[in-house]
């Protein structure tokens, strides 16, 4: 199965590092969540290491479900459900060892990221993680420069650009309904408000993967 987002730089080497952290906390017979699974490349990728395990899917788009149903028949389950209506989704199969979300909560609001977090962290079992990969939004022109001579080690380090923006005001100016990614300091606090201990795994450009586990001891 080729990626469906091939074209991102760095996408490959992080959600490699994602599957890494999930298959270092499952046991036979658990199950990992995906907010945002659209044709199901994340079960693709864990399926790769691991045969016995669960997977379960979310995603608002019928076409993708569908995609992935046809591609991983009854082994998976696929569902249709809207993470910026978070509070209507029911999902069977939890509590869950690993929920993970890749490249979806840009899309969101802020309210609804902290509530698709606080959800999630209702449903993962005690000891389980929450796994973030996603863009962190930008918040300091004077560094900006820095992060643009970044952006331009990826490009030719991959061949492919990440990002391109002339100046902070026009990064700013891009961000839209489909592209607002939250603060370092917003997910570091809704993620204390939740009682999750987090840690980022890994950052490239401005594209971080995060940790957050659940208490061994569940509230």
């Amino acid at each position: 199965m080729e990626d469906p987002i091939g074209g991102y730089p760095t996408r490959a080497e992080q959600l490699d590092i994602l599957v890494s952290a999930a298959d270092a906390v499952l046991q036979p017979g658990d199950t990992l969540l995906d907010l945002g699974c659209g044709t199901g490349y994340l079960a693709h990728l864990l399926f790769e290491r691991r045969g016995d395990v669960r997977f379960v899917g979310l995603d608002r788009k019928g076409e993708s479900l569908q995609a992935a149903r046809d591609r991983f028949g009854e082994r998976v389950r696929f569902e249709e459900a809207d993470l910026s209506d978070i509070g209507a989704v029911e999902v069977a199969g939890g509590p869950f060892t690993v929920i993970a979300t890749a490249l979806t909560f840009h899309d969101l609001d802020d309210a609804a990221k902290r509530s698709v977090i606080a959800w999630a962290a209702e449903r993962l079992a005690p000891g389980g993680v929450f796994l973030l990969y996603d863009r962190l939004r930008l918040t300091a022109p004077a560094t900006f420069p820095l992060q643009q001579a970044i952006w331009g080690r990826i490009e030719r380090i991959h061949g492919r650009p990440m990002r391109a923006a002339g100046s902070f005001a026009e990064y700013e100016a891009d961000l839209s309904e489909s592209n607002r990614p939250a603060r370092l300091d917003d997910y570091i606090r809704w993620f204390t408000e939740l009682g999750l201990e987090h840690q980022i795994l890994h950052l490239h450009g401005n594209v971080a993967l995060i940790a957050a586990a659940k208490g061994e001891t569940t509230p």
